[in-house]
């Protein structure tokens, strides 16, 4: 397991238990480059300088500022931040319950495991046991980074998972404008025929980034001394003029999902033979009598089912 990035308590009204934070994701594995001195080939030093005096000051020694007007600035320690800390500091309180459904995803923000203490694994496994049990996700606040933000926990393969969320502030409203006319029918059916015959699955392994395999190929290449690969850069894709010809010239080459999804065929329903029900009646010992007791119990059955 990563390092927590945070510990505190999960509080339920008076319900309360120990618990970790860790990422759950990272970007670890992305190319990251260093900005170099080509005549030397060192790596170049980012040093914090006096803008004025350009004297080099060590980081141990700066002060956080805020600028209330150009030139004027309002230092604060970090002792006094510390004294601002709100409960949400240290507890990750849930204040509300809504319906997964009922949050907006432009306000999902970067998710993170929750781990029990091992002094409160009861109670952590009650609270996800209960939010699975109805279907619900809880809202809370809490401190990450110097800064409180919303968030939204909900059960995740049997522990729970928490979203920061972003604040209303941040989120923008979408500005769509075309025409909102009718779209013509034919070229629906076209495109609904192109998706349903590139159905996939959920493969979250596949999704890798080309563009990231790439460069990492380029910099082992270079690494060995061999000259850098050219490629050819991607064609630009033209405006389409006839739309309906290149829906169906679309439809004509599409190729089905790499992991050859195939959807399971409709079972036909098996018709019984209505000109010898009588015949399929279970009879029981008795000779006729039992036999004309069992017709008439079978619309009391029919009843029964519907």
């Amino acid at each position: 397991m990563p390092r927590p990035s945070w510990s505190g308590f999960l509080r339920l009204s008076l319900v309360s238990c120990p618990i970790t934070l860790s990422p759950a994701t990272s970007e670890a594995e992305r190319v990251r480059f260093n900005m170099l001195n080509p005549a030397t080939g060192n790596r170049i030093a980012m040093q914090t300088v006096d803008s004025e005096t350009r004297e080099v000051v060590e980081r141990s020694e700066t002060v956080k500022g805020y600028q209330v007007e150009k030139g004027r600035y309002v230092t604060v320690t970090d002792e006094e931040l510390r004294d601002l800390a709100p409960e949400s500091s240290r507890v990750l309180s849930l204040s509300s319950f809504v319906s997964r459904d009922e949050v907006d995803p432009l306000f999902i923000d970067a998710p993170y495991f929750v781990y029990p203490d091992k002094n409160g694994e009861e109670a952590y496994r009650v609270i996800t046991q209960a939010l699975a049990n109805k279907k619900q996700v809880a809202l809370g606040r809490i401190v990450l980074s110097s800064r409180e933000h919303p968030v939204m926990l909900e059960p995740f393969n049997g522990g729970l998972l928490m979203c920061t969320l972003r604040s209303q502030d941040e989120v923008r409203d979408a500005d769509f404008d075309f025409d909102k006319a009718p779209v013509d029918k034919q070229m629906v059916e076209l495109a609904e025929s192109i998706i349903a015959k590139m159905r996939g699955k959920w493969q979250p392994e596949k999704f890798n980034d080309t563009y990231q395999d790439a460069v990492r190929a380029l910099i082992e290449t270079k690494a060995k001394g061999l000259p850098a690969p050219k490629g050819g850069s991607a064609p630009e894709p033209t405006n389409v003029v006839d739309l309906m010809a290149v829906l169906k010239k679309s439809l004509a080459v599409a190729a089905p999902a790499a992991n050859d999804y195939k959807p399971k065929p409709k079972r036909a329903k098996a018709k019984g033979d209505k000109r010898q029900q009588s015949m399929l009646l279970p009879v029981k010992g008795g000779g006729q009598k039992a036999a004309s007791a069992a017709t008439e119990e079978k619309p009391s059955r029919r009843k029964k089912a519907s």
